[in-house]
């Protein structure tokens, strides 16, 4: 696996572990739209998905997603055995399966509570992701996982939580801008700052004489 490919990831992740608290064990919820492109690429999700992101992983699915592959034929049969390694969370759909798509929509919710990644291929699926802030999605691209980029919403969110920050604890931005503006000084202005002005001798002016009795 490509460095740069690793990096490229951990720079993403530390966006989300900054301004949306996700942190390892990531969560990464799959459907059956990975699994099969997994499947016809040759791509061994539980051994390349931890070491594209450098981290611990859980891989979780639905019981919505494996009844929907099921109710789809032979065709996804691999698929299915592939997800049914994940672990499998309650969705809430215990008495009636809905599809694949609704029932990530419903875990993921309108602010992710539990902090899920989602690898999916589904597009339509992605778009929806797309419009809530602080979902990291996942995707193959010729047989290699992707992290996709913060969407624009998500930048959008995480600025506001800056900025708020910043709003409510200014002392703490302060003390950052100036960390930041002296290693921004040059060096010979540096060491001037760092000079100690040399004590000296009493100020003639202050020195009373001693008045003769």
């Amino acid at each position: 696996m490509k460095v740069k490919r690793v990096k490229g990831a951990k720079k993403i992740l530390n966006f989300y572990k900054h301004s949306f608290g996700i942190f390892e064990p990531y969560q990464v919820l799959v459907d059956l739209t990975f699994c099969h492109a997994a499947l016809i690429g040759k791509v061994l999700i539980k051994e390349q998905l931890p070491k594209y992101l450098d981290a611990d992983v859980q891989l979780v699915t639905t019981k919505c997603v494996i009844e929907e592959g099921k109710s789809l034929g032979p065709q996804l049969n691999g698929a299915v055995t592939i997800a049914k390694r994940f672990q499998v969370r309650l969705c809430g759909h215990k008495k009636n399966s809905v599809p694949a798509v609704e029932c990530i929509k419903t875990m993921i919710g309108t602010n992710n509570p539990k902090r899920y990644f989602v690898a999916t291929q589904d597009r339509e699926l992605t778009q929806h992701l797309a419009a809530i802030p602080g979902i990291p999605v996942l995707y193959l691209n010729n047989n290699c996982i992707v992290l996709d980029k913060a969407t624009t919403v998500t930048s959008s969110v995480a600025q506001e939580v800056r900025v708020s920050l910043v709003t409510i604890n200014p002392s703490l931005h302060e003390k950052e801008t100036l960390k930041m503006l002296k290693t921004d000084l040059p060096e010979t202005e540096r060491k001037i700052r760092r000079k100690r002005k040399q004590p000296g001798g009493p100020n003639p002016l202050s020195v009373k004489k001693k008045k003769r009795k």
